[in-house]
């Protein structure tokens, strides 16, 4: 992990905190995500689903390491606001069935 900047924490989960971070001598951004050991066979699981997926609404894995304490895992930062999509998603859905009941 030596190779990356860390910035501000951006999430967190029961075991799992997220970063914004970049690697050294880049101008891009990703997400780092640093989760406790125990959950290796889950974090083994994503890994192997997800590394070798392309698609546009799927987040890119990069790449993972692993520390003495902590597996890291590196990920396309994925920037916007949440809310303002799901409520999107929620005028689209109740315009359907609003025009289809």
């Amino acid at each position: 992990m030596e190779n990356f900047i860390l910035y501000e924490e951006i999430g967190r989960g029961s075991k799992t905190v997220v970063y914004k971070g970049r690697r050294k001598g880049t101008i891009n951004f990703v997400a780092v995500l640093c989760t406790d050991k125990c959950k290796r066979a889950e974090i083994t699981n994503w890994v192997r689903l997800t590394h070798d997926i392309r698609h546009k609404n799927i987040v890119t894995f990069h790449e993972w390491y692993e520390t003495s304490n902590h597996l890291w895992l590196v990920v396309e930062l994925c920037t916007g606001k949440i809310s303002s999509k799901g409520k999107n998603l929620i005028e689209c859905k109740n315009s359907f069935s609003t025009t289809n009941t």
